[in-house]
């Protein structure tokens, strides 16, 4: 894209034949991250670490004369978030700007700059899961390439079969699984192999995590999401899914009403065919997907630049991604193997 815009790259704005030019960018600005990342704004750091202390494990039973045995708190890993800024430039000469954006009436062009930034936030953050089961991954812009380590608190990718559990015990997986068969396609027996995974998850001293997972997240008009609208959808009707049988449809979380809910992503597009489920109760400073901001989205301008008239218009945003503990997440690769 020319930087700045002129009259020679965009000449349809001057010609008298036209009588309509219409903006066609963005239809709205997005939001969608909120559901699964817990957000806190008004950071005023650069730097925001978080870490935590367990409860205690199980009483013991104390015999007749006997002392109370005692039992400390774990503790818990630490998380660093760093602040990233990001943005964008709008900028038209002054003839540009004269005779093709302020004529055509365009001049609500500059908010594209502000849905610019919007976008590249869903996008960052939906590459957290499209990337979940990597420790960093490469992130495209119009900047340049560079590498973002995506690791938690334990140094491990968010979904994967080998966390670490802060008490030293036996490690922890959050990869959905039946016991049998790994990174379950989603149907009917995978649903319920993603609830047996998210009850086999450890608390940091040992003791039942109490997932209970209610929402899936998957990539729009993939796969998953066509099949996931099938299942879910019977159940949440009281039927079971693919089947003819009369017994009562499978519910979430345990002991509740059925109902499930799906996040359709636009953004996840490289691994398309991933699945995840949360327990949607969790979701806070203490688990999951985690975005401090600094910053929201500002739009600044019009900046005239003296010697040349050029209009500058600019767009930025100062924000970071994580998490440190993953426990209310599991994930699923759609392979049916490791």
């Amino acid at each position: 894209m020319p930087n700045p815009l002129n009259l020679s790259d965009a000449a349809d704005l001057i010609d008298v034949s036209i009588q309509d030019i219409w903006l066609k960018g963005s239809d709205k600005e997005s939001r969608q991250f909120e559901q699964f990342f817990n957000v806190e704004s008004g950071v005023v750091d650069y730097f925001m670490k978080d870490s935590s202390l367990s409860g205690l494990g199980y009483a013991g039973r104390i015999v007749e004369n006997a002392a109370v045995t005692a039992q400390s708190p774990v503790q818990g890993y630490d998380k660093t978030y760093t602040q990233v800024q990001f943005g964008v430039l709008l900028s038209f000469t002054k003839f540009m700007w004269v005779f093709g954006i302020k004529k055509r009436n365009l001049t609500n062009i500059t908010d594209e700059a502000r849905k610019a930034c919007t976008d590249k936030r869903e996008q960052l953050c939906a590459d957290r899961l499209d990337n979940s089961f990597s420790s960093s991954y490469t992130v495209n812009d119009i900047s340049g390439n560079y590498a973002v380590t995506i690791t938690g608190g334990d140094g491990l990718a968010m979904i994967s079969a080998s966390h670490t559990r802060e008490d030293g015990g036996a490690n922890w997986n959050n990869r959905i699984t039946d016991g049998t068969t790994v990174n379950m396609d989603f149907e009917y027996d995978a649903l319920k192999a993603a609830h047996r995974t998210a009850a086999l998850i450890p608390n940091p001293q040992g003791k039942p995590t109490n997932v209970g997972l209610d929402t899936l997240v998957v990539s729009r008009g993939y796969a998953v999401d066509n099949r996931a609208t099938e299942i879910l959808g019977a159940i949440n009707k009281g039927w079971i899914a693919g089947s003819a049988d009369r017994d009562g449809p499978f519910a979430t979380p345990a002991g509740s009403a059925p109902g499930y809910k799906i996040i359709r992503s636009p953004w996840i597009t490289t691994n398309t065919l991933y699945w995840w489920m949360f327990d949607s109760s969790m979701k806070g400073p203490r688990y999951g997907l985690q975005y401090k901001e600094s910053q929201g989205i500002e739009l600044e301008g019009p900046n005239l630049v003296f010697k040349t008239g050029e209009v500058q218009y600019k767009a930025t945003m100062m924000f970071d991604l994580g998490h440190n503990d993953p426990r209310g997440w599991t994930g699923s690769k759609n392979t049916n193997a490791t």
